[in-house]
Parts: C-alpha cells; structure tokens; sequence
C-alpha cells in the first residue's frame, strides 16, 4: 500500500517524517544545501539513528498519454508512441537522453492488463521507446498512461521505493 507524505519545504525547521523501508523503521530528513540550492533527503535507521544515504530530491516527471501501440511478433516487442512532445515541457525520458539508452517506464491503465507493469525500455527519441514482450500481449482496448518513477531509495533499499512527485513524497513498503 502507498503512502502519500506533503511536502511542505520550510526555512524555520526541518521537514522530517518516519516511514518503513524494506520492513524496518527509518527516519527521513530534508535538508537545504545552501551551495547547491536544492533539497536533499537524508535517510537514517529509526532504532539507533545511523545514517544510511543522503540523495537529491529528484521530482518524477509527469505521466504521459499514449497515442499507439504496436506489437511486432518477429522481435518480441512492443513499438510505443507517446502523444506529440510539443504538448508537454519536458521528455518522459529526461533532458538529452540519447537514443539506444535503457530507461525504466511504468505503464499503468492500459486493458488487456498484460500491457501493464514496470518494464525496462529502449529509448529510441522524445516520444518513442520499446518493450521486450515474450508474448502477444493481445488488442490494445484502452491505452493508458506511460511514468518514469526515481525512486530515491533504490540505491540502498531492495523492496521499498521512496518517489517525489506533485509535491509530496510516494512511500511503498
């Protein structure tokens, strides 16, 4: 189940909140960093406060909309458009990605469900990208949405995600 924390930023105290990651107890800490002019969050084990990762809080981009979808049986992949770029500010993959580079997406809201999932990508441009699919994931009935998720606590935490987006923070066990 997800947990959704506001972040409200603060120059009088330190936003703190405690949250469990990987099934233990743990106590996240946003900091200013005055030379680099950004938050950072600051991870410590609750039970004896030990530091565990400092990481810049990093905001996902928003979802995109689908515009089409192909599967292509010869190659076991699945071709997705995304709706034209020059709707939106910036790419679902980020600034500057090159062509060929493996990106994460999440494509969520899509029927049959078989499209639906945490994939790794080939980023081919701004609104293109493809998908290993073993198998014929069948018609496309509804095109849903397509999510690049940072999770922030990936470095240290094998099961528990921490992401930032729309101005609060996004916690599953």
């Amino acid at each position: 189940m997800t947990t959704i924390i506001p972040f409200i930023p603060s120059n009088i105290v330190t936003p703190s909140f405690s949250v469990n990651l990987d099934g233990d107890a743990h106590d996240i800490k946003i900091t200013w960093n005055v030379s680099a002019q950004r938050f950072y969050i600051n991870i410590y084990r609750k039970t004896d406060e030990a530091w565990i990762i400092t990481e810049p809080l990093i905001s996902s981009p928003p979802g995109h909309d689908v515009n089409s979808v192909e599967y292509d049986p010869f190659n076991a992949i699945v071709l997705i458009s995304l709706v034209r770029g020059d709707y939106w500010g910036t790419p679902i993959g980020g600034p500057s990605i090159k062509p060929g580079t493996k990106i994460d997406y999440t494509l969520s809201g899509f029927q049959p469900a078989t499209y639906n999932g945490k994939f790794r990508a080939m980023h081919i441009d701004d609104i293109v990208f493809s998908i290993p699919m073993p198998r014929d994931p069948g018609p496309l009935v509804i095109a849903g949405q397509v999510n690049r998720y940072l999770d922030m606590a990936q470095p240290v935490f094998k099961r528990s995600t921490l992401i930032y987006r729309n101005g609060a923070f996004e916690v599953n066990p």
